[in-house]
């Protein structure tokens, strides 16, 4: 009886702890898709709104280098994506104001080139002054710079920089875990650029040449304002120089209908905002992730042209 119970106990204890060890990491998996989620979602708005030449380009490398720190220095979950999303914007996205950035992006961006001694020429940040999600940033942009350096290389270099550019404890988890930074993705690799659920809506005025430039500020707010109030809580809207983008999560070809039949009234009409009465029609063009095209760069343009096309608010 007593082996049995022991027995028993053993077995317990091991289903316990197995099942304990499987739930944080599918928590991690989850807490790391949604912050490539987020990291997708920022780069698109700036590819919007900022000057950029081809596809969408995240880039992976950085992204999945900083959740792989962050999970061995055991860090909030958001400080792990505010280095993320940091690294996810192209260089000038620091100071554009336009953009939904939360707070601790902004200081990740803030911190980028702070050093650990305090020696740095952007910033006079020094030690624990420093966000830990800057340190991370700074991290991934290091280790970007010494790209095709072998393990024992990086090694001897960071032992250079304990104390100076990194925090001692930084430097210990990026000598232990070399191996695998190296191994994370390929320099060429990138987020974003392959979607496999989701479409995407492209909503503008049927008569653009009849906006006058200075109130077309106030119509995009205007249509994002009614646009928003009619979607869930996890799709996304985003406002261009002209017109309103909206990326409908995990929605296929028949949801991305309902969503245009529902929005088309919405739009028919939106009252602009200035001294004189002024209202405009817009059109609506969607495009379906992996029936049209698998990159938000390709589906954002699909439903460009089929808004330009469209006879009406609708599309078939």
């Amino acid at each position: 009886m007593l082996t049995e119970a022991i027995a028993c106990c053993l077995v317990s204890a091991f289903g316990t702890f197995w099942f304990r060890e499987r739930t944080i990491r599918r928590a991690q998996r989850s807490q790391d898709e949604r912050t490539r989620e987020l990291s997708v979602e920022l780069a698109l708005h700036l590819a919007e709104n900022t000057p950029m030449a081809g596809d969408l380009r995240v880039p992976r490398r950085m992204v999945e280098r900083i959740l792989l720190l962050a999970r061995h220095l055991e860090l909030d979950p958001s400080e792990a994506r505010s280095a993320a999303l940091a690294a996810a914007l192209p260089p000038g996205a620091r100071g554009d104001q336009r953009l939904p950035l939360p707070d601790g992006t902004r200081a990740a961006l803030a911190a980028r080139h702070a050093r650990w001694d305090g020696a740095g020429v952007v910033s006079d940040l020094a030690g624990d002054e420093i966000p830990v999600a800057g340190q991370l940033l700074t991290a991934a942009d290091w280790l970007e710079t010494r790209d095709g350096a072998s393990a024992d290389a990086l090694r001897e270099a960071l032992r250079h920089e304990m104390g100076r550019t990194f925090s001692p404890r930084l430097v210990r988890v990026m000598t232990e875990n070399m191996a695998a930074l190296l191994s994370v993705a390929s320099a060429g690799a990138h987020l974003g650029l392959r979607v496999t659920s989701g479409a995407m809506l492209c909503i503008t005025p049927c008569a653009p040449e009849a906006l006058p430039a200075s109130l077309r500020p106030a119509f995009l707010a205007a249509l994002e304002t009614r646009v928003r109030a009619q979607l869930r809580p996890t799709d996304r809207v985003y406002c261009t120089e002209a017109e309103v983008v909206v990326w409908l999560s995990g929605t296929d070809a028949d949801g991305a209908i309902r969503v245009t039949q529902r929005l088309e009234p919405v739009v028919s009409r939106v009252v602009v905002p200035s001294l004189q009465r002024l209202e405009v029609a817009c059109r609506i063009g969607a495009a379906i992730a992996d029936t049209d095209a698998t990159s938000f760069t390709d589906l954002l343009a699909r439903a460009r042209i089929r808004a330009q096309r469209s006879p009406a608010t609708m599309v078939a």
